[in-house]
C-alpha cells in the first residue's frame, strides 16, 4: 500500500460525528464534527457523505478507502446491531452504503474496538501483550488485545463490558440496567451531575475538567468519584481478563490529575494481589481522536483485527 495514502476516518459516536484524512503514521487532517442526531438515519447518512465527499475531493493524496467506527454492536456486514443510545440508526446500512456512495473498500468496526487499536498501534499499548482499553465518552467502550489481535467474544467485540454493575444501588443506565459503570462514568452524566450542584442548565464535560482545574470544589468533587468509579471498574475487569496492561482512553483520559490520581488508588485498592501484580493502570496518549485513529489504525494494520 502506498506509504503516503490515507483513508477517510470516520467516528461514528453516541454524541457527536467526526471525520478526517489519517494516514499510515497516524497523521490527522482535515478533521470535522457535527452532532450524531436522529431520528432519521437517511439524512444522517446523507450528511455522512456529503462530508467524506468533501474530505476526498480536498485529499492531497489517494484516498484508498474508508474506516468507520460505529459507537455499539456492530454486524460484519457494517450495520449498527445495538446501541441503546442510538436506536434510530440500528441495522442501518452504514458499510454498504458507504461502499456503493464512493466505491472503494469500507472497514466497520466497534468504537471500542478502534479505540483500543489507536492505542495499541500509537500509544500506551504498544508492547503490551495483552492489553485492556476503556474508553470514555458519551459510553464506556471497553476493547482488549491479546497477542496482537483485537479480543472477539461477542457481537463483534467483547461484549458490553463497560455495563459490569459496580454500584448495585446506582443510577438507572441508559441499557436499562441499574449502577452500571457507564451510567456512573459517562461524560454526559457527569456534566449533569455538576450541572445540578452549581445550579445550571446544563454544562459540557469540558467545563466540568476545567472547572476542576482552577480548583472548584464541587468540580473536584465529582471528578474524583468518578476516578473511584473508574478505578473499582478497571480492578473488576483485571481479575476477569488479567491484562498486563490498562489505559483510560477518550474524554475521560482529557479529566485531570485529580481523577487520575482517584482512578489509581481506587484501583489499588480494590484489585487483588494476583491481578495488581500483572497489570498497571495508564492514561491513553491518542487523545479525542482516538477513534478516529483506531480505525484507520485497523485499515493500515489488518493484522491486529
Amino acid at each position: 500500500m502506498n506509504r503516503e495514502a490515507s483513508v477517510i476516518a470516520i467516528d461514528i459516536g453516541g454524541s457527536s460525528t467526526k471525520l478526517a484524512l489519517i494516514d499510515r503514521q497516524g497523521t490527522i487532517r482535515d478533521w470535522q464534527s457535527f452532532p450524531t442526531s436522529g431520528p432519521d438515519a437517511a439524512a444522517f447518512m446523507a450528511r455522512i457523505v456529503a462530508a467524506a465527499r468533501q474530505l476526498r475531493a480536498e485529499a492531497q493524496s489517494a484516498i484508498t478507502g474508508l474506516a468507520v467506527a460505529i459507537a455499539g454492536f456492530v454486524t460484519a456486514g457494517g450495520s449498527l446491531e445495538y446501541n441503546a443510545n442510538l436506536p434510530w440508526l440500528e441495522h442501518c446500512p452504514i458499510g454498504s452504503l458507504l461502499a456503493k456512495e464512493f466505491e472503494l473498500p469500507v472497514q466497520t468496526d466497534s468504537d471500542s474496538n478502534a479505540a483500543c487499536a489507536a492505542e495499541y498501534v500509537f500509544g500506551q499499548g504498544r508492547g503490551a501483550s495483552r492489553f485492556l482499553c476503556l474508553t470514555g465518552g458519551t459510553g464506556l467502550g471497553v476493547g482488549m488485545i491479546c497477542e496482537g489481535r483485537l479480543l472477539r467474544i461477542a457481537h463483534g467485540c467483547m461484549g458490553d463490558a463497560g455495563h459490569v454493575v459496580v454500584s448495585p444501588l446506582g443510577p438507572e443506565c441508559s441499557c436499562g440496567g441499574r449502577g452500571c459503570a457507564e451510567a456512573l462514568l459517562s461524560t454526559g452524566s457527569l456534566s449533569a451531575r455538576y450541572a445540578r450542584l452549581i445550579g445550571k442548565p446544563e454544562v459540557d464535560f469540558r467545563e466540568l475538567v476545567q472547572d476542576g482545574q482552577a480548583g472548584n470544589a464541587a468540580a473536584l468533587g465529582i471528578l474524583e468519584e468518578a476516578g473511584r468509579w473508574l478505578g473499582i471498574t478497571a480492578a473488576s475487569l483485571a481479575h476477569i481478563f488479567l491484562p498486563d496492561r490498562i489505559a483510560i482512553a477518550g474524554g475521560l483520559s482529557q479529566a485531570g490529575d485529580p481523577f487520575m490520581a482517584a482512578a489509581l488508588e481506587s484501583f489499588q485498592t480494590h484489585g487483588g494481589r494476583f491481578a495488581l501484580e500483572r497489570a498497571t493502570l495508564v492514561r491513553a496518549t491518542s487523545g479525542e481522536h482516538a477513534t478516529l485513529l483506531g480505525a484507520a489504525a485497523g485499515f493500515f494494520h489488518p493484522q491486529i483485527l
